[in-house]
């Protein structure tokens, strides 16, 4: 028997100290469990009907089996992690080079700074609009510069052309994107101490001994929330693809959110589609625990 301010209770030991934690994280665990894992929970038992809008048959994992035995499920797979790949890489990259720019404190780096977050702020829409005018064959500014160079002999339709539809969408959502990566970074780069590059310097350290020794392992942990973070924003990206190409030409960007699309309101297989997501969800989840395994974020907070 145990006593909280001498009341007795009836299970095992449960001091005052373990009574305030349970209150503190109790409303927590109730939001968590009504905003995430019900609703999880019932979409995973919707896909185990054909229709579960109504007149629903219990067919258990048929919609599973069925997709994941489906001949274009490889190839939109593929596009799925093609562009969360490219696309989580090239930002990272972009962001990185233009936080290490604007840390050296350049003349014009808060401008550059300012700059960065408009692309964020933007809507995708208008985003869009502004990529698909770029890339325009007839009057688009990129056909008109790479012809003036002579890089090509007749404009590109860049977003209806099979081999650089899924370049174009990479190159918007990077445009957009980047700066995620840039202002995590930029914030972890200014919290390094000076005092460890003068050191390098003292000792002889080149330009890039210094980057690798220093910058790099300072770097790291922001480096893996970005790739996490980003990686699984990039997987389930819908808006972006849609409106730039609708999932085409010939299926070259449709990627599993576009699929989900096409099945449930398309096909009208509300199955197909629940359980597509169940597959999505299920492959960011087994990503999730190798990337904590493999790469031990956690370790970082601790350090």
């Amino acid at each position: 028997m145990s006593t909280v301010r001498g009341v007795d209770l009836p299970f095992g030991r449960f001091d005052e100290r373990r009574l305030v934690l349970l209150l503190c994280f109790l409303p927590l665990g109730v939001f968590f469990a009504v905003v995430w894992l019900v609703p999880v929970l019932y979409a995973l038992g919707m896909s185990l009907f054909d229709e579960p809008t109504g007149g629903a048959q219990f067919v258990g994992p048929g919609n599973y089996i069925d997709l994941l035995t489906a001949g274009e499920f490889g190839y939109f797979l593929w596009n799925s992690v093609l562009y969360a790949g490219s696309t989580t890489a090239l930002s990272l990259l972009v962001g990185l080079s233009l936080a290490l720019v604007v840390n050296q404190r350049i003349r014009g780096g808060n401008v550059l700074r300012t700059m960065m977050i408009f692309p964020y702020l933007l809507p995708t829409l208008v985003v869009i609009f502004m990529w698909r005018f770029l890339l325009d064959p007839n009057v688009g500014f990129v056909n008109q510069l790479l012809e003036n160079w002579g890089l090509i002999a007749e404009p590109i339709a860049f977003f209806s052309t099979t081999g650089l539809a899924m370049a174009a969408v990479v190159v918007t959502s990077v445009w957009k994107f980047g700066s995620f990566a840039f202002f995590i970074l930029l914030a972890r780069l200014q919290a390094i101490d000076p005092d460890l590059y003068e050191r390098a310097r003292v000792e002889g350290a080149s330009t890039w001994q210094a980057f690798r020794d220093i910058t790099l392992p300072n770097l790291r942990g922001a480096i893996l929330i970005i790739l996490l973070v980003r990686g699984i924003w990039m997987f389930n990206k819908f808006d972006i693809i849609y409106l730039a190409t609708g999932g085409g030409p010939l299926s070259a960007t449709t990627t599993l959110p576009i699929w989900v699309y096409e099945l449930a309101f398309d096909s009208i297989d509300f199955g197909g589609a629940t359980a597509l997501a169940g597959i999505m969800f299920f492959l960011l989840a087994a990503t999730a625990i190798v990337y904590f395994h493999a790469f031990q974020p956690e370790r970082e907070v601790a350090t």
